[in-house]
């Protein structure tokens, strides 16, 4: 497991590496505050979240594992897609339990030791731009944080024809759905609207 982690920052551009540090710099500190990396699936997030961690030495919680079972038996109930995270049915039933969880339990960490979350926040993007309010306050507010913990939020902006080259490439499952139905996806998901949103409630955008 060790091998594959340093081969995944060792992956990561310098470009991207330097901007990520830049982003945290005097923004989230060794003792406490959170680190929340958004962007679509295959954006760079998990590779970007280990060299973070090894930086900081801060926690990573990864949506994809934090109830991974629970997600793929719901959905596969639901719609018959177990890695449906796209439709309606996933963002109004499934999704903002997930979120709270990992929001919630996040920043709670968060206010002792430095953690990064790794998700999407698709949902949670689009909900603080309806708000009216940056990501950051959008999730404190959320998680009954108070508003002197550190977050910063990260968009990962990957353009289409990368993202698809990535999954490809790494032949995850839950990908399958996605390439098999791309136009689709590009269009609803990709092209939907959520990545200008990020651009305005996010802190820090970073070409990945």
């Amino acid at each position: 497991m060790q091998a594959e982690d340093d081969q995944r920052v060792d992956a990561l551009p310098d470009s991207m590496r330097s901007a990520l540090e830049d982003a945290i710099s005097d923004r989230v500190g060794a003792a406490r505050g959170a680190v929340v990396l958004c962007g679509f699936p295959a954006s760079g997030k998990s590779t970007a979240a280990q060299h973070l961690a090894a930086l900081t030495s801060a926690v990573v919680l990864d949506k994809d594992t934090l109830a991974p079972m629970l997600e793929q038996s719901v959905m596969a109930r639901l719609t018959g897609d177990p890695f449906d995270r796209d439709s309606e049915i996933y963002r109004s039933v499934v999704a903002p339990g997930i979120y709270d969880s990992l929001i919630g339990t996040g920043l709670v960490v968060a206010q002792r030791h430095p953690v990064i979350l790794d998700a999407p926040f698709l949902s949670p993007i689009r909900e603080a731009s309806a708000a009216g309010v940056l990501l950051g306050q959008y999730l404190r507010a959320r998680s009954g944080a108070t508003d002197d913990l550190p977050v910063v939020t990260v968009w990962l902006d990957s353009a289409p024809e990368v993202i698809r080259g990535r999954m490809v490439a790494r032949g995850a499952q839950r990908d399958h759905p996605k390439l098999t139905n791309w136009v689709a996806y590009d269009r609803d998901v990709l092209a939907g609207g959520v990545r200008e949103l990020a651009h305005t409630v996010c802190d820090v955008v970073i070409d990945s």
